[in-house]
């Protein structure tokens, strides 16, 4: 994995996600699998040449490199951040309390992540107002965000 890690960072343009799976590895191993974006065939041959175990690698065809959901991660949270910064400024609580109240009330993005298995970022939602769902879909594409009902919310 301090391989296909070190690759990545040699390979940003192609480097789509790194993770382990244990469903698909031989003998009932883990399979080290890789992402890569666009035609990386010969590097990802000399990494395999490069490995103790190449059999242990599975090289998958993404969309995005990893930079690009990591940058819609932080895009998308600085805009919840001034959404929120927003309805603080507008004056429309009647204190710091109502802020609160209305803000666990929601719609609220409880969770934020980039899950490279998928090339996407995940969002989990409050499940308080499921219109909002769709709205994060919308904003960003389906093709690069995932939503779903987060139950952290039953915490507030």
């Amino acid at each position: 994995m301090t391989k296909l890690s070190r690759w990545g960072d040699d390979h940003p343009d192609l480097l789509g996600g790194i993770w382990w799976d244990i469903t698909t590895a031989p003998e009932g191993g883990v399979t080290m699998c890789l992402g890569v974006v666009g035609d990386g065939a010969a590097v990802v041959a000399r990494l395999r040449r490069s490995l103790s175990h190449p059999r242990y690698l599975k090289v998958i065809a993404q969309r995005y490199t990893l930079r690009e959901p990591r940058h819609l991660q932080e895009t998308i949270s600085d805009d919840e951040e001034a959404r929120w910064q927003a309805l603080w400024d507008s004056g429309e609580c009647a204190s710091e309390e109502d802020f609160w109240r209305r803000r666990r009330e929601g719609p609220l993005i409880v969770q934020i992540g980039v899950d490279p298995t998928i090339n996407k970022v995940t969002l989990g939602v409050s499940p308080l107002h499921s219109a909002f769902t769709s709205a994060p879909i919308d904003r960003y594409g389906a093709d690069r965000v995932r939503v779903y009902p987060d139950r952290l919310v039953a915490m507030w």
